[in-house]
């Protein structure tokens, strides 16, 4: 099985280096014979793998996405124009007076697309392309993968999700697509001359894993490169995150944006030393050398024997180059715990309310009947809760906010809701409307009629801001439950599992 060449530029891709992520043998047309798994062609783009239950965050951003399928479509010629774009900023001499006379060059996003082109461009010194074999990982729309493309490179594109995979093989279909996970890649080993990560290994549910999967699938003397990775300090915790992205609002719609540890960068990095040759770069770096000093803006390098101490005590962009100079000596990361095939989760996308329901039956229980405010996680910010907005009594939501929880005894949940700006809040069980409310500054009493939910089930209550709000605050509404003053008790014993009356001291 081939795909046809771009325009001349690149030879056929051969797909027998697939292999199966459960058991590890050799896949002949998507089939497993040792293991009898089957994989299925999804949206257009061969899926290898089933979404698991850990995957919950990174699910409910493909269903942010899923109504913006047809604007993820990029035309071939629009890499090249702003490639070019970004070559003469680079060149220019006087780059303000450049911007000046270029419209896109002003344009909001061009800064963060130069950031990347200039990293590429750096890491890339003396390495030539042209003819090898390249993972993309974490493709996305193909923007990156075509880049390299470009250079004469033979691109595999990976990306996890099935929505921006199908826009990634629309735009550029010369490319080898190929749905899958980064943390269990369904690659042999030692298949790719260089493996590239560009702004999206902070996404990855399992950073050093993903790492060390990068470095399996590299040939000895083949290179990883990473590139625009926030990082923060060893000991913060994600109560940072939590403050950086309260005004975030695609990560309150649903983007799974983080910023890991430094240490999640450079755990497998500094277990696999021996065989490997590591150079770390930061773009940002807050604080500099000293930590109390000007942030570091330059392109800076910095040795990892050396300064991974100084770098897990600080913030800020990485980029990395690591050269693999033996044979990685470590077995295949497994999927074990598929739950969700992917083929079947693509056909709830086209209701983003129903594919969020379905999805209330396979999340994890640690994320299910959480208590209400209790201590909100970033499952909820990316369900649309400002998590540093929330008090003891309450949470904060923003247009959209949902609630997972088991269908218990009562037929009714009570809320009482408010917003500093007149709103009209729908509520959905699953995706149907049971209730509408119309809510300003003082509280108001606000009924969910859950009783069509069967006892028992998992379900999600979402709760939606009508009308486009005039600011970003305006689209805030607070929340917290009725009776929380004289009866509260009782009523909230009703509405949460046996499991967290003693916890809340409801017995």
């Amino acid at each position: 099985m081939t795909l046809p060449a771009p325009e001349g530029r690149h030879a056929a891709h051969p797909v027998s280096d697939l292999e199966c992520p459960r058991c590890g043998a050799p896949l002949a047309d998507l089939s497993c014979t040792p293991c009898g798994a089957a994989f299925a062609s999804v949206l257009g783009v061969p899926f290898i793998g089933d979404f698991e239950a850990a995957d919950a965050l990174g699910l409910i951003e493909i269903v942010a996405n899923a109504p913006n399928r047809a604007s993820l479509i990029i035309a071939p010629g629009t890499v090249e124009r702003i490639d070019a774009l970004c070559t003469g900023l680079h060149a220019a001499e006087d780059k303000d007076a450049f911007r000046a006379a270029h419209a896109e060059a002003q344009a909001s996003w061009f800064g963060h697309r130069y950031a990347e082109w200039e990293a590429v461009e750096r890491l890339l010194t003396g390495i030539d392309l042209s003819g090898k074999d390249v993972l993309d990982i974490g493709a996305g729309q193909g923007f990156d993968a075509w880049r390299l493309a470009l250079r004469g490179a033979r691109v595999t594109a990976l990306e996890f999700s099935p929505v921006v995979a199908e826009a990634g093989a629309t735009s550029f279909p010369s490319l080898r697509w190929i749905g899958g996970f980064a943390h269990a890649l369904p690659f042999r080993t030692a298949s790719f001359d260089h493996v590239f990560v560009n702004a999206a290994l902070h996404h990855m549910r399992d950073i050093p894993v993903t790492i060390a999967e990068a470095l399996r699938v590299l040939r000895p003397g083949g290179t990883l490169i990473t590139t625009g990775d926030p990082f923060r300090a060893d000991d913060t915790d994600q109560s940072l995150e939590f403050q950086i992205f309260d005004r975030h609002e695609a990560v309150l719609l649903g983007i799974n944006e983080q910023i890991p540890r430094t240490s999640d960068f450079l755990a497998t990095l500094e277990r696999d030393r021996a065989i490997l040759s590591p150079e770390l770069f930061t773009q940002v770096l807050y604080g500099g050398r000293s930590g109390d000093g000007p942030t570091l803006t330059d392109w800076t390098p910095w040795d990892i024997d050396a300064d991974a101490g100084l770098l897990k005590r600080r913030a800020g962009t990485l980029a990395m180059r690591v050269r693999l100079t033996a044979p990685w000596p470590h077995g295949r990361a497994m999927q074990r715990d598929g739950i969700l095939p992917p083929a079947t989760f693509a056909t709830w996308l086209d209701d983003p309310t129903r594919a969020v329901a379905e999805l209330a039956r396979i999340i994890p229980p640690d994320l299910l009947d959480t208590p209400f405010p209790g201590q909100p996680a970033k499952f909820d910010l990316i369900n649309g809760w400002r998590v540093a907005q929330s008090t003891a009594t309450t949470r904060t939501g923003h247009r959209r906010a949902r609630l997972f929880h088991t269908r218990g005894a009562a037929p009714t949940l009570r809320f009482e809701m408010r917003s500093a700006a007149p709103a009209t809040i729908t509520l959905r069980a699953n995706a149907r409307q049971i209730g509408r409310a119309e809510i300003g500054p003082d509280w108001s009493k606000v009924a969910a009629d859950v009783s069509a939910v069967p006892q028992g089930e998992p379900f999600v209550l979402e709760f939606q801001r009508e009308g486009e709000p005039a600011d970003f605050d305006s689209g805030d509404f607070d929340v917290r439950l009725s009776g929380a003053r004289a009866g509260w008790r009782g009523r909230i014993r009703t509405l949460l599992p046996r499991s967290l009356h003693r916890q809340l001291g409801l017995d």
